[in-house]
């Protein structure tokens, strides 16, 4: 693992999550942050598409750390709420690129938003977060973990590993410097689990993941999905995630049938 880089005196410490869909540094903008990620087949979907999912650890990084430069001393910020809109389809090669300004802090936690861009510039997606400051009892590290079998195929087991609607005891490899599973993480596995729901022709039109409770590496998760509609052009999947029967994280994920679809 590579040492941590530094924005404006903030530790930005990679770990399993950034690992695994193999992250660059998180860097300062004239007016925020930015970071970037290579696309390629093991960030692509069963339909061989790039999984709106595997944005989720690319936008948490780097709208996390637009937020945690906001912290009171002592504290740090953990992601409220995600939000993710895509508005055309994600690459497939070269690199996806994000940025991340901040434009609210008070006492409480901060909310930044952020554009997702390809390498020739265009919007594919708009994003947002909310953060919760909280009081850090020791400097956040790193956890160690075992290395990815088959990082050329991220996605594939990613949803043959959490995925598949059965209990998992989380490894430590999908966890934050806190010791708490990566709100990036999260975020991914819930769109994982939501398309297992809904027909192929559908794509990921919107992600929205609020965290309720902290997830820690050892704790047995279980996703629980709820079709609230799935018709031949739209689908709305609501997706819990649930330890010891308290609701972690609850998404919505939104899906609609692209260009030319029947």
């Amino acid at each position: 693992m590579p040492p941590p880089e530094t924005v404006d005196q903030m530790p930005v410490l990679a770990g399993g999550p950034e690992d695994l869909f193999r992250l660059g540094p998180v860097t300062t903008t004239g007016d925020g942050l930015a970071g970037s990620m290579p696309a390629g087949p093991w960030l692509a979907g069963a339909d061989g598409s790039t999984a709106a999912g595997s944005l989720g650890v690319l936008v948490d990084d780097v709208l996390g750390y637009a937020l945690i430069g906001a912290r009171p001393e002592g504290g740090w910020s953990v992601s409220a709420e995600i939000t993710l809109d895509l508005l055309a389809p994600l690459p497939t090669s070269g690199a996806i690129h994000c940025t991340g300004t901040l434009l609210h802090a008070d006492a409480l936690g901060a909310y930044a938003e952020g554009r997702v861009t390809d390498d020739d510039g265009r919007l594919v997606a708009v994003t947002s977060q909310r953060g919760r400051f909280v009081p850090l009892a020791s400097e956040p590290v790193p956890a160690s973990y075992e290395p990815v079998a088959d990082a050329d195929d991220a996605i594939g087991w990613l949803a043959r590993a959490f995925a598949d609607g059965e209990p998992f005891v989380v490894p430590d490899l999908l966890a934050n410097p806190l010791g708490t599973v990566h709100g990036g993480m999260s975020f991914c596995l819930s769109e994982l689990v939501a398309r297992r729901s809904v027909a192929a022709h559908l794509t990921t039109a919107s992600v929205r993941v609020a965290y309720t409770r902290g997830i820690r590496a050892g704790d047995t998760l279980t996703y629980v999905t709820d079709v609230r509609h799935a018709g031949r052009s739209l689908a709305v999947i609501d997706v819990t995630g649930v330890v010891d029967g308290r609701t972690a994280t609850a998404a919505r994920v939104s899906l609609h049938a692209g260009p030319g679809a029947a």
